[in-house]
């Protein structure tokens, strides 16, 4: 894989891998990249996010055009799948913000979360280049600084990806099962049930490597109330049992509206932050270290949950 990475990267990325369509920033400074592939004139989003405070910028990249998973919160699974991204095709990602930042002044990237565009468990092609960018020999990025996003399709998903060498998170949005599968239709295990495979893979891993993060994004009157947070604290109980050296954070995020104007979208709202306040709340009182995460490029649709692109040729 690396010599033929190697081979389509001398050189000739933009000509025969993905060419720049269009930039747009917001006024945090956030840049949504629109890439349109070579191979089949599809197109997808990179988002890169510079942070003040220690002067370096995160990279939000796709695996896929589309998303097979259909949450019904996120701009990305209403599009459908149409394809998976090749490993040329995501590491052009991180090529194209390289260059965006170092012509638009912005700060340098050290931290890349496959958290864009598609389902990394059904994209083949990212634990390969997750391998490749924290390979000395290419990207050298600090293997803690990359971090692989899954909604988990199936309890295997933690051990597919757990093959990189890099940080795993876990997209929960809810741990009560009629809650997660109104909000990921396309659900086929109980919690428990992914819980577990999440547990098997973190007890495979290094020491160093058996930190997991826990992700919910935050839906008003939905899944945002205290019991919601109390039962998710007890959710994790197991977790923190069975995985000895477990580093858990949860990563609370407050819906962005993608205004939809049909679907369960259409009538979901951004939570109130005090709300969102008490949820972290009751997770800190319980030992759970969690954060609130800053929402950034809302106004341009480059923040969480809100990528979608113009695609229009067949979906598979």
């Amino acid at each position: 894989t690396v010599q033929r990475l190697k081979r389509a990267f001398g050189g000739s990325i933009e000509s025969k891998v993905a060419t720049m369509a269009s930039i747009t920033t917001s006024q945090d400074g956030t840049t949504k990249l629109l890439l349109e592939l070579k191979s089949d004139g599809l197109q997808v989003e990179t988002v890169i996010i510079p942070w003040d405070d220690r002067q370096k910028s995160t990279i939000c990249v796709s695996s896929q055009v589309g998303c097979r998973q259909a949450c019904t919160f996120c701009s990305t699974g209403r599009m459908g799948i149409f394809r998976s991204l090749t490993a040329s095709e995501i590491l052009a990602q991180l090529y194209w913000a390289n260059k965006v930042c170092r012509i638009k002044s912005i700060y340098p990237i050290d931290n890349v979360v496959y958290m864009g565009m598609g389902e990394p468990a059904d994209a083949p092609d990212v634990v390969p280049t997750a391998n490749i960018m924290v390979d000395r020999n290419l990207f050298a990025l600090a293997p803690r600084r990359v971090t692989i996003s899954t909604v988990a399709p199936t309890p295997q998903s933690f051990a597919k990806l757990g093959v990189a060498p890099v940080v795993l998170a876990w997209s929960v949005h809810s741990s009560r099962d009629d809650i997660r599968k109104e909000l990921v239709p396309t659900t086929k295990y109980s919690m428990v049930e992914l819980r577990q495979g999440l547990i098997t893979a973190l007890q495979g891993r290094s020491k160093r490597l058996r930190n997991i993060m826990l992700e919910v994004t935050l839906l008003d009157q939905i899944n945002d109330s205290e019991a919601d947070a109390e039962h998710l604290a007890e959710f994790c109980r197991p977790i923190f049992e069975e995985v000895n050296k477990l580093k858990l954070v949860v990563n609370l995020i407050p819906w962005n509206d993608i205004s939809a104007s049909f679907g369960p979208a259409s009538a979901y709202r951004k939570p109130r932050m005090d709300r969102v306040l008490a949820y972290q709340k009751v997770l800190v009182e319980r030992g759970i270290l969690s954060y609130i995460r800053t929402t950034r490029g809302d106004e341009e649709d480059a923040a969480c949950g809100m990528l979608s692109t113009k695609n229009s040729k067949t979906r598979r």
